[in-house]
């Protein structure tokens, strides 16, 4: 029996009070939408494990941040050392865009890692009857800052879970990305190679009353 590779991945999202950035978080962890769910105050802390081919996981350390004004000097300390941030902005509020492009991408570009992950994320998709914000303005825009681009709603959680899964995908430059359910069980076995073509080091995953949910068909697009 040999130890499977475990990576740790810090993620931070960013952006102005009331864009989503709580309940994107929510629904990707829990699967759960609140109206009422408080907003963050300084920053909180959740993590979700992703399996890469069948050989990885890849651990998702993931801050939620505070968009107030009064807390972006506590926000720096959050993104420095982060692996990938992501940018929120509201479609229906034309001000969290504009923030999003005048302060926070400059704060990240200043001061977060070189090598950082960018994504600018469109959320709440379910008010696109109320959409301000141009789309192939924000397409442009992150395009020159190097960013993937994501269009996803905290509500009904289209698009929430291929955010997280783009950015794993960008990192480790795997397609065979997925969520690791709570009780799945994986075990590596040392073994030589069988007549199933299976090889030492492979993941043996209990697949039973594991429902897995289907990935990769949400509406985030990579823009590099």
């Amino acid at each position: 029996m040999t130890a499977i590779q475990m990576e740790t991945f810090k993620i931070v999202l960013l952006g102005e009070t009331g864009v989503g950035k709580t309940c994107i978080l929510s629904q990707f962890i829990d699967q759960i939408y609140q109206d009422d769910i408080q907003t963050s105050t300084g920053g909180t802390f959740s993590s979700k494990t992703l399996i890469i081919g069948n050989s990885k996981l890849l651990k998702l350390e993931i801050w939620d941040t505070a968009g107030q004004e009064r807390y972006r000097s506590l926000t720096t300390m959050f993104y420095k050392e982060a692996n990938a941030a992501i940018l929120v902005y509201d479609i229906t509020r034309t001000e969290t865009y504009q923030e999003l492009k005048n302060y926070w991408a400059n704060q990240v570009k200043d001061s977060a890692p070189e090598n950082i992950i960018l994504v600018v994320c469109a959320n709440k998709s379910d008010l696109i009857n109320e959409e301000r914000v141009d789309e192939e303005e924000v397409r442009e825009f992150a395009n020159n800052l190097g960013a993937i681009f994501c269009i996803t709603s905290a509500k009904n959680s289209a698009g929430i879970n291929d955010l997280f899964i783009q950015i794993a995908k960008k990192h480790t430059g795997c397609d065979n990305i997925r969520i690791k359910n709570e009780d799945e069980e994986i075990v590596i076995e040392e073994v030589n190679k069988d007549d199933n073509n299976n090889k030492p080091g492979t993941i043996k995953i209990d697949n039973d009353n594991v429902n897995y949910k289907e990935i990769g068909r949400a509406s985030c697009r990579e823009r590099v």
